[in-house]
């Protein structure tokens, strides 16, 4: 018997795991931001100028967390060599899946011909490198954290494939939902790399407690529910383990509370489709018209239309920010 949290990490991240296969994209199982459009990427680099711009002196990295292919800080570096910002800033990854780096590194190059991209496998080899500031992106990382499900005082094991719940005094009575573990270790990791720090991250989720799972699998544009109800599990994990991706709604009020815990600040929250425009979406257009043409910017307009459209990427993601400064 396990708790679903080791479980979830083996299916996800283990010799098998799901994450061990590229799985975005139009052949994968489904869409991110990163994979939609270059212009998320490119809003996320323009609202970096401003950091750039006021420490001149600085020694900085910008480094993408579960990057699979890479594109988003391929993007990004793309972006501030457009706007000639790359005297003090180096590019990178943190990557622990070694079959993933050969690829990170062929993407960057097909995007940003001789600039380099660095990876590293752990946070502890980031921290040798003494950055003076560390700018650290990603997108549908937290959603990636394995979690436990609590319902009402009892908190899910597996034992041969099957889930079931057992009491647990520390548990809340009142709670029923998905808890992410690790997060404390991971927000530590940050804050040990560097004095100074940005985080951004965009993911699906809420800062209101749902009072429900919302623990679900992906695979093939489609999805599935774990549960027909507490009771009833609805998913056969023994035939389909490593094949699906698991995800949950992020409880950013849970992420809030550990980041401002160390002395951040949380320096923004809101939907996807706000927080583009506030990160300067309609100046990233008129760069793109003024360096490619407009024709080739109308070619684009769809995907950027995908988003920022409530229906589709613009209302049902949240972009954050923290800052740690001294």
């Amino acid at each position: 018997m396990q708790k679903f949290s080791e479980f979830m990490q083996e299916w996800l991240y283990g010799e098998n795991g799901y994450y061990r296969t590229l799985r975005v994209g139009k052949e994968g199982d489904f869409y991110t931001s990163v994979s939609v459009s270059a212009f998320f990427g490119y809003s996320i680099a323009n609202y970096l100028l401003e950091f750039l711009q006021n420490r001149p002196n600085q020694r900085i990295a910008i480094v993408e967390i579960g990057a699979e292919r890479g594109n988003l800080i391929s993007d990004v570096a793309f972006y501030l060599r457009h706007k000639n910002h790359l005297k003090n800033v180096e590019f990178a990854t943190l990557e622990p899946l070694q079959d993933l780096h050969s690829i990170q590194k062929d993407t960057f190059k097909s995007v940003c011909e001789g600039l380099e991209l660095k990876i590293f496998n752990a946070f502890a080899d980031l921290k040798k490198e003494s950055f003076d500031f560390i700018i650290f992106i990603s997108n549908e990382l937290l959603d990636a954290f394995a979690c436990e499900l609590y319902y009402e005082g009892k908190m899910a094991f597996v034992e041969d494939f099957r889930l079931q719940f057992l009491s647990q005094k520390e548990a809340d009575s009142s709670f029923i939902g998905e808890i992410p573990v690790g997060a404390c270790e991971f927000i530590k990791e940050i804050e040990d790399c560097a004095k100074e720090w940005l985080f951004i991250t965009f993911d699906y989720g809420s800062k209101q407690k749902r009072g429900e799972f919302s623990l679900r699998f992906y695979r093939g544009h489609t999805t599935q529910n774990l549960f027909k109800n507490y009771k009833e599990q609805d998913f056969d994990l023994k035939e389909n383990f490593g094949k699906w991706d698991i995800t949950y709604d992020v409880d950013f009020s849970f992420w809030e509370k550990e980041f401002l815990k160390t002395g951040a600040k949380e320096l923004f929250f809101g939907r996807q489709n706000r927080v583009l425009v506030d990160f300067g979406l309609d100046q990233v257009g008129q760069w793109y018209i003024h360096t490619f043409g407009l024709e080739s910017f109308m070619q684009q307009s769809s995907k950027i239309r995908t988003l920022i459209e409530p229906a589709l990427l613009g209302e049902r993601f949240f972009g954050v920010g923290f800052l740690k400064v001294l």
